[in-house]
C-alpha cells in the first residue's frame, strides 16, 4: 500500500525545547498521550525508551500525526505508569528490568488496542513504532490484530528469532554504530519486507531520551529517521 502523500512528506523542524501538542486520555487507569487526526484511518502507537515519556519522543509523535492530509492518530501508552529506570541504581535497576519485562506490559497493549477500536471507527489498523526497550517490544507484538507494521529505531536486545513468524510483516529498522550489522544480520536476512537503514553516525537512544537535539548532527539524524519512519507508514498503511 502507497500514499501519494508520501512525495509531500515534510521534513520535521526539531527543537531541544519543546512543548507537546497533544492532550492526555485515561486507559484502564493510566495516561495514554493522544494527538492528531481522531478521524484517521490508521494509528500509530509509540512504545518509548526505559526513560518513559520524554519531551524528545512527544515531539516526534507530534510529527508524525501532522503534516499531511492522511495522517494517522498517534498514541502513546504510558506503560511503566511514571515509574522509569533507576538508572543509577544497580539493584534498583535489576528489579525494575524484571518487573518490565516487555512480556509483562502486552496486555495494556491489548486494552489500549482494544480502546482505539472501540473509540475511533475509523482506524482499521495499526503500526508499532518503538526505540530501545521499545523496538524489542515493538517486533515481538508484531502479529497482534490490527498491528499491519512496525518500526524499530535503535532497537535493544533483537534476536535472529525475533523473525520468526512475521516474515511478511512490513518492519523498519534503523540501527546506529551501536547496533551492530553482525547483530543485525540474521534477523534482517529472514524478514522479507524490511527498510533497514544505518546511522553510524549516532550512538543508541539518539532519537528518544538519550538524545540532544541541541546538537546539530543528532537533531539532523532524528529528523532524518522521523522522516523515514513517516514515509515507511504512509506505505505499509495507507
Amino acid at each position: 500500500m502507497s500514499s501519494e502523500a508520501c512525495d509531500t512528506i515534510p521534513i520535521p523542524q526539531f527543537t531541544p525545547d519543546y512543548t507537546p501538542k497533544g492532550e492526555y486520555e485515561l486507559v484502564d487507569n493510566r495516561k495514554v498521550y493522544v494527538v492528531g487526526n481522531p478521524k484517521a484511518t490508521y494509528a500509530l502507537i509509540c512504545i518509548y525508551d526505559i526513560f518513559g515519556y520524554h519531551k524528545n519522543t512527544f515531539q516526534g509523535c507530534d510529527y508524525l500525526a501532522t503534516g499531511t492530509e492522511d495522517a494517522p492518530l498517534v498514541v502513546m501508552p504510558d506503560f511503566f505508569n511514571g515509574e522509569v529506570v533507576p538508572f543509577n541504581d544497580p539493584e534498583a535497576r535489576k528489579a525494575w528490568s524484571a518487573k518490565n519485562a516487555y512480556q509483562n506490559h502486552v496486555p495494556y497493549l491489548q486494552t489500549v488496542l482494544d480502546w482505539i477500536k472501540e473509540k475511533y471507527p475509523s482506524i482499521k489498523v495499526t503500526g508499532l513504532y518503538g526505540f530501545c526497550w521499545g523496538g524489542k517490544f515493538s517486533i515481538a507484538c508484531a502479529k497482534m490484530d490490527m498491528v499491519k507494521a512496525v518500526a524499530l529505531i535503535h532497537p535493544s536486545r533483537l534476536t535472529e528469532s525475533d523473525a520468526d513468524g512475521i516474515e511478511d510483516v512490513p518492519v523498519l529498522i534503523i540501527a546506529t554504530k551501536n547496533e551492530t550489522v553482525e547483530n543485525l544480520a540474521g534477523l534482517v536476512s529472514k524478514l522479507n519486507k524490511v527498510d533497514y537503514v544505518r546511522m553510524d553516525d549516532v550512538f543508541h537512544g539518539w532519537c528518544a531520551a538519550r538524545g540532544d537535539w541541541g546538537d546539530a548532527l543528532q537533531k539532523e539524524r532524528a529528523e532524518e529517521a522521523m522522516r523515514k519512519t513517516n514515509e515507511f507508514f504512509h506505505k505499509a498503511l495507507l
